[in-house]
């Protein structure tokens, strides 16, 4: 009962995630997420440990639990696991799958053609909401299936935290428009096609295909987001700004030991015969 109590919350907690409801930095109350759920604590707190090993959430001592935000290289690593292990277990699943789950596998892709049709037929500019949610839940269950048909229990493990992770942060990555939907749909459809006609060959290279393309677009839309968040800083500034503001907090009155104190402006003297006035801090 209470690993059912624990999954749930961890759904719960995904579905915040995947919906923005739990936005990046921000902190995760296992209160009101018990309180939303109607159980008690603990299965609450069994799924943020869960969340925090898989990379989604962190935990600052005396601070409280709080959604993750990738850097880069922490991006990058997560697609070249990816493709490391994803493209072996393909290979291998290509081999060894058996007839139902190949079935299983192109009614997927079926979905994911399904979800993009009726995201055409919409007229909207990009799939969200709803409508995403399932289009990223039948291509997260393609590969699951592939990773599940390599019968290989450590590799499943160490990609499906991965895929959590890029499912998560990959949400506000992406623009999941009907150009980058249809790319996805058609790199599913030919690994499920090689993998139909035990083609490890090809089924490894289109995965390897789809997964590059997904880090290319990743990263640029981390770029993308990183320069408009420094854009909107102030710029700093220049050396003689700096100077004088230097002088500014030179120049005010300070208190010392109880005795205020100004500190003496500069003497000028006469201009000499140099042309040029002397200066002298006196």
């Amino acid at each position: 009962m209470a690993s059912k109590l624990s999954h749930l919350a961890y759904e719960h907690i995904q579905r915040k995630l995947l919906t923005d409801r739990l936005p990046i930095g921000a902190k995760v109350s296992e209160q009101i997420l018990a309180r939303e759920l109607g159980i008690s604590r603990t299965p609450v707190r069994e799924a943020i440990r869960r969340l925090q090993s898989e990379g989604v959430l962190y935990q600052v001592p005396s601070s409280g639990t709080f959604v993750a935000q990738p850097d880069r290289a922490q991006l990058i690593e997560a697609y070249e696991v990816r493709e490391a292990l994803e493209c072996f277990a393909t290979g291998k699943a290509a081999r060894k799958m058996v007839p139902k789950q190949r079935t299983e596998l192109t009614l997927l892709a079926k979905k994911m053609l399904a979800a993009i049709r009726a995201f055409r037929d919409s007229g909207d500019p990009l799939l969200d909401g709803e409508p995403l949610r399932e289009f990223l839940t039948a291509d997260l269950a393609f590969h699951l299936l592939l990773l599940k048909s390599a019968c290989n229990h450590s590799v499943m493990k160490m990609v499906a935290d991965v895929h959590m992770r890029n499912r998560v942060f990959g949400y506000r990555t992406h623009r999941r428009d009907l150009h980058h939907l249809s790319w996805v749909w058609l790199v599913h459809a030919r690994i499920a096609r090689a993998v139909r006609k035990h083609d490890a060959k090809r089924a490894r290279y289109w995965m390897r295909r789809h997964i590059r393309a997904s880090l290319r677009d990743a990263l640029a839309a981390f770029d993308k987001q990183l320069a408009s968040q420094m854009a909107g800083r102030s710029a700093p500034m220049d050396l003689a700004e700096a100077m004088d503001a230097l002088v500014a907090r030179l120049t005010q009155v300070s208190e010392v030991n109880g005795i205020v104190k100004k500190y003496p402006e500069p003497t000028i003297f006469p201009v000499g015969k140099g042309g040029e006035d002397k200066q002298h801090v006196g």
